[in-house]
């Protein structure tokens, strides 16, 4: 195990009391019960680690010898330190072992309660649309009551709105090409299901949505990674990959591309589609950032432009009006969403009928909700912006007219190590390198503007002041060639 790997798997490690040997060593327990280090692991030599951690290496000396006494670590000469079969084994059979060890899970689950979360991009819901938008009426209450089946294609009055969305912004749609999932990850986990076997390439935007590539990654599929610029990814260079690697599909994410927060321009989507028709590639088109437009309107969906129907969209409520609700969809051709569908069937039998019933009700008002937040994400990604030049001058970004966050790149660092800093002055971050196919952007982090005013300008202070630690950990570890606390 690599010390950068070991640091996601320990989380938020410094949100514990004690000492920070004691807390490591506590953090380490934890993930070792919770599944996400599995017994026989070999863990990272002390220098390794502490570097990893911007620790001196004595902390991390005597957070081992902590975990060797009471069991949990194994050392030989000679031939390193691993954890413990028979401890590490009998403490997974008292707990409930972790499934699924991506980047979305550690990001989902690492963020302390005392901690200001710069780390997850989820937005807080519209409180000020009108509460009956999120209560069905009597008639919809009775209409849902007298219904026997779990509609496993959606609840046709949802089914039928998007579709119009659709219609409306210049790609008409029959109700019988829209596929309702439980959120946009569901509905990446059935197209990859459907259109991946283990072995396959996909190929994707470098970098790009971190939920997308564990969906692709426990798939067990290859990863073929095409750099996103400042006018997103090149049509020449998907032609390139296209001709030179036998893809099964491509992912793409062309409006406030996350994390960059670019746009593909509208003939680079026309190249796209053409591309998809001439190679019979599947595209998938994430569309769940699109409604966040802040300023301009950005072009139209890649499937205006495809003849052959080679391209599935994807949409979400949750961006625009509340991550909880669940709601996402497929937009494809009919007999792509029927095979999507009977998959969906058995997974979930159908996605729930009352959460549809609300999303029904709240894209009668998207038009209004996207102003709101138009408004809200450009004075919240103004406040951040400025006072990111104010504070930590060095950090070089650009500003993107729509999305949630900034890509920040940082000098001379990397990110995975100062993120730790980071979370000892209590602020959550993501480093780069979890939107990145391969070991790529180790020097980015990526900064959502989503939080509360006063909550964000928090953050930007803790984040100057771990900067300044860390900078001054790095400059003395130069000289003494070992981290220090």
């Amino acid at each position: 195990m690599e010390a950068a790997q070991l640091t996601q798997q320990l989380g938020n490690w410094t949100q514990t009391p004690g000492p920070l040997y004691r807390r490591l060593a506590t953090a380490f327990q934890q993930a070792v019960e919770q599944g996400l280090i599995v017994p026989g692991a070999r863990v990272p030599p002390e220098r390794e680690l502490a570097k990893a951690l911007a620790l001196s290496r004595t902390t991390v000396l005597t957070a081992y010898n902590t975990l060797r006494a009471d069991g949990w670590l194994e050392s030989k000469t000679g031939s390193g330190t691993w954890v413990s079969h028979r401890l590490a084994s009998a403490a997974r059979h008292r707990t409930h072992a972790a499934t699924v060890n991506g980047a979305s899970t550690v990001s989902l689950l690492q963020i302390g309660g005392e901690a200001v979360d710069l780390a997850m991009g989820t937005l807080f819901p519209l409180a000020e649309l009108p509460a009956e938008l999120l209560a069905i009426d009597a008639e919809s209450q009775k209409a849902l009551l007298t219904e026997r089946s779990y509609m496993p294609l959606g609840l046709p009055r949802l089914r039928a709105a998007i579709a119009r969305l659709y219609t409306n912004h210049g790609l008409p749609t029959d109700t019988e090409q829209i596929l309702v999932t439980s959120g946009a990850q569901q509905a990446l986990s059935l197209i990859t299901a459907l259109c991946i076997q283990r072995g396959d390439a996909v190929l994707v935007e470098n970098p790009t949505y971190f939920g997308a590539l564990d969906a692709f990654r426990l798939a067990g599929a290859r990863l073929s990674p095409v750099p996103v610029g400042p006018e997103h990814v090149r049509s020449s260079m998907l032609r390139d990959r296209l001709l030179s690697v036998g893809h099964r599909l491509m992912y793409l994410t062309p409006t406030w591309q996350n994390p960059t927060g670019v746009v593909m321009p509208e003939s680079a989507r026309q190249s796209v589609a053409a591309l998809a028709d001439e190679f019979g590639i599947p595209v998938v088109e994430d569309h769940t950032m699109s409604d966040l437009s802040i300023e301009g309107t950005p072009p139209g969906f890649i499937a205006r432009y495809s003849k052959a129907g080679m391209v599935l969209t994807v949409g979400s409520l949750s961006k625009i009006f509340w991550a909880a609700l669940r709601v996402g969809w497929i937009r494809g051709p009919v007999g792509t969403i029927a095979r999507l569908a009977r998959i969906k069937t058995g997974s979930d039998l159908g996605s729930a009928l009352l959460t549809q019933a609300i999303g029904a009700q709240l894209l009668t008002v998207l038009d209004r909700a996207k102003q709101m937040r138009r408004h809200e994400l450009a004075r919240k990604r103004d406040l951040v912006a400025s006072l990111l030049r104010e504070k930590l001058p060095e950090w070089d970004f650009s500003i993107p007219r729509g999305g949630v966050s900034l890509w920040v790149k940082l000098p001379g660092c990397d990110a995975r190590y100062f993120v730790q800093c980071a979370a000892r002055h209590g602020v959550a971050v993501s480093a780069g390198s979890i939107f990145a196919v391969d070991e790529s952007f180790p020097d980015y982090l990526r900064i959502p503007y989503v939080l509360d005013e006063p909550s964000l300008a928090l953050g930007v202070d803790r984040l100057a002041s771990a900067w300044t630690e860390y900078r001054g950990s790095t400059e003395a570890r130069t000289a003494r060639s070992e981290p220090i606390v």
